[in-house]
């Protein structure tokens, strides 16, 4: 757009009269996105809005101008302005906003060659995509693909959210209208041209790329399963390249082809009994280390391969890119991890309590069940678990509750609760993670997806103190960061420097660490947290720094009247609160859902509140909370759930970290259960295995909530002192209730003042 073009528009909009920029806009929304009626009731709305639309940004004029345009049915026109767009970002980073251009660009020139040259919309469409895509390069054009692929429901739902706010009112604001059209033109879109893409896609990256789709690679006592894709016209194929390994359960986490945008070779491995269509039995853990080295090893015999492998991995496939490295393959030079599962420590279990999530787990992946059968997503879950809840049967039959069989691998995890030698057998050792001599990014969330990292990440420092291993950690959860951060996450809004693409991220760390790149700022120090309020990261060498000062607040509860405190010092009387939970009333039997991050109130579900004193100055905490609960149980053991919340001076609630539970017999370690001492006080010592940083403004307050886990999701701990699985509701939940007293010496602790 040319400079007189831009200041036309900016005088012209500031000589409209404020009338029209504050104009309504008469509607009356369809019975649904997908009424006959609703194309051209939004093509009405379109058209009254394009006489007197303006907008002072010269990309958001062109591309919302493109949208009405498209919209309204003036197709030529809205190919000219999504054109002049794309123009205006020539010789510029290819973002969201000229990806967009290219969406719309397509879609405009597909419905002018439909209209002036009397093409059926397939045809136009395929010629289309045959003048706009092939032009991009190889990154280009993966980023427009990917969002052309993405499916129309993702779309019907913000069009139908909109039609049931405005239904009645008669009339919506300029800035709504205009944001209703491209939400419409987002789902009115991609159901026209949904079908057509398979073909077209699969054509372009045929040219693009050269791809090996069953590709098997022999092992001790075995076959791999793998494909392999390499950049074929960006890079010349005879030319050798670093390759990036994905060794994974799941085909749904193949991005091989993504690696190959990235001027990689992707290879995406199998586990032992899987294949690539996601059919097969496989046994989790026991082989992966030692045939994903072997697959490393094979991929730098390949003619293709510069001898440099680095391994990328979430969550399973994150674990064994650890499994892989313990065992040293000349070739491995990286790896790189978003919240990497670690067997006996976040899964299948959690502060060593089972969870029913697991039987899921072990029917879709061990077998033989394919990833795409509709069994798993047909299955009543919450009904199931509710309905074992009540009955209140051993855990022992956790399968038999959930499948209506048994499940021999599930069968052999709930033979070993404590984290022993079966579970360590499969982790590195600490002679092995001194040995462990390569670049690492490890990549999690303070919302449940850091238990893991954060164990890989410390014992890899504890036992190698020069290790080259970085940690960055912000507020998102597991899906957030495999696909993408949103503006929201259950219900809090992020900072704007919490909006990473953080798989992006990975491809440029391992760009520095295998092509010489600058490295990215964002991970300036072993340690990279974002402070949540703040807006801003913290860099730091280490999640525990000896001389970081500690706030210390002692649970409070002295007082006759009024809420139990957190009290910077200890209380002067003894503690009166008690805690009492009826592990025998199943009526509670419908399994929460996460909690939400920013609310109104307090889950309080089976647990005892202490409210802090508001902050005199603007708080910065971070880390890791420490807990030493000075108390009197009624029983052998029982389940804690601990969670931390900031208290806005406007009354809302903001969750600090993913709520932690664990087994009090487990707490400080984890290998061997020590039964506590029924009727007796005692101190249950334990440092959460979750991380937060948070700026806590002034005149907010900290609140603790401690509680007795009693959910039909997880294992019932009903304190007998025999082993959980074997415990019932009839024999184990006694006459009364579970009962803790907590005493004036329990304290939490977390590091506190800014560097």
């Amino acid at each position: 757009m040319s400079g007189r073009l831009r200041r036309g528009l900016l005088l012209g909009l500031l000589a409209l009269p404020a009338w029209v920029r504050a104009l309504d806009f008469g509607f009356q929304p369809p019975r649904d996105p997908d009424d006959v009626a609703a194309a051209g009731v939004m093509r009405d709305l379109a058209q009254r809005i394009v006489p007197v639309y303006q907008d002072a940004d010269p990309d958001a004029y062109l591309a919302s101008l493109t949208a009405l345009q498209l919209v309204s049915g003036a197709h030529a026109a809205a190919f000219d302005s999504s054109k002049s767009l794309r123009s205006r970002h020539q010789g510029k980073p290819f973002d969201a906003v000229v990806e967009r251009a290219v969406l719309d660009g397509l879609y405009a020139r597909a419905r002018t060659l439909e209209g002036n040259e009397r093409l059926g919309f397939a045809a136009a469409f395929a010629r289309a995509f045959q003048e706009l895509i092939p032009p991009l390069d190889n990154a280009q054009a993966t980023a427009v693909i990917a969002r052309l692929e993405a499916p129309p429901a993702q779309f019907r739902e913000p069009v139908r959210q909109a039609f049931e706010r405005w239904r009645g009112r008669g009339s919506l604001p300029q800035a709504d209208a205009v944001a209703l059209v491209r939400d419409w033109l987002a789902y009115e879109s991609r159901r026209s041209y949904a079908a057509l893409l398979p073909p077209l896609v699969a054509a372009e990256n045929a040219r693009r790329y050269l791809a090996q789709t069953e590709v098997t690679i022999p092992v001790r006592g075995a076959v791999i399963h793998a494909s392999v894709v390499r950049p074929g016209r960006a890079t010349d194929a005879a030319i050798a390249l670093p390759t990036l390994l994905r060794f994974t359960l799941d085909p749904a986490e193949d991005d091989a082809r993504r690696s190959a945008t990235k001027g990689y070779v992707g290879v995406t491995a199998y586990v032992r009994g899987r294949t690539a269509d996601g059919r097969g039995a496989a046994w989790p853990f026991v082989h992966d280390g030692e045939d994903a080295a072997a697959v490393i090893d094979w991929i730098a015999r390949q003619p293709w391969s510069d001898g440099r492998v680095a391994m990328l991995g979430d969550g399973y496939s994150g674990y064994a890119a650890w499994a892989a490295a313990r065992r040293r393959p000349a070739a491995l030079k990286a790896i790189a991890t978003i919240a990497p599962m670690a067997p006996g420590i976040d899964f299948p279990v959690g502060g060593q309590i089972f969870r029913n999530e697991m039987v899921r787990w072990a029917e879709k992946h061990a077998s033989g069940e394919s990833a795409d059968d509709g069994a798993q997503a047909d299955k009543p879950w919450p009904a199931l678990n509710a309905r074992w809840y009540r009955r209140g049967s051993a855990y022992w039959d956790i399968d038999r509750a959930l499948l209506g069989k048994r499940s021999r691998l599930v069968r052999t995890w709930l033979t070993h609760p404590s984290h022993d030698r079966y579970w360590r057998k499969f982790l590195p050792s600490p002679k092995q993670f001194a040995q462990i001599d390569i670049p690492v990014l490890g990549i999690a969330g303070y919302y449940g997806a850091e238990a893991g990292a954060l164990y890989f990440h410390e014992e890899h420092r504890r036992h190698r103190p020069q290790a080259d291993t970085t940690l960055l950690v912000g507020p998102w959860d597991a899906e957030s960061i495999r696909l993408g951060t949103a503006p929201a996450l259950r219900g809090y809004t992020l900072d704007a420097s919490a909006r990473v693409d953080l798989p992006g991220l990975r491809y440029q760390w391992l760009d520095h660490v295998l092509k010489g790149a600058r490295k990215p700022a964002l991970l300036q120090d072993r340690v990279n947290l974002q402070v949540m309020g703040a807006d801003r990261w913290r860099h730091q060498p280490a999640l525990e720094a000896p001389a970081r000062p500690l706030l210390r607040l002692y649970l409070d509860a002295s007082r006759r009247d009024g809420p139990h405190r957190l009290s910077p010092s200890v209380p002067a009387g003894p503690g009166r609160a008690r805690l009492s939970v009826d592990l025998a009333d199943r009526r509670d039997a419908q399994t929460p859902g996460p909690d939400a991050l920013r609310s109104k109130q307090l889950n309080r579900r089976n647990a005892i509140a202490f409210v802090g004193e508001p902050l005199a100055a603007d708080t910065e905490i971070d880390g890791r909370l420490r807990a030493s609960l000075d108390i009197t149980p009624s029983r052998q053991d029982l389940d804690l759930n601990v969670s931390l919340y900031e208290q806005t001076a406007g009354g809302d609630f903001l969750l600090l970290f993913e709520p932690y539970d664990l087994r009090a017999s487990y707490a400080g370690h984890r290998t061997y259960r020590r039964l506590l001492r029924a009727g007796e006080r005692q101190t249950v010592a334990f440092t959460a295995e979750r991380v937060t940083a948070r700026k806590l403004a002034a005149g907010s307050r900290l609140v603790l909530v401690v509680g007795i886990n009693k959910r039909p999701d997880r294992q019932i701990n009903h304190g007998s002192g025999k082993d959980v699985n074997s415990e019932t509701l009839a024999e184990d939940a006694g006459g009364r209730p579970l009962r803790v007293r907590w005493h004036e010496r329990s304290f939490v602790e977390i590091a506190t003042g800014a560097r």
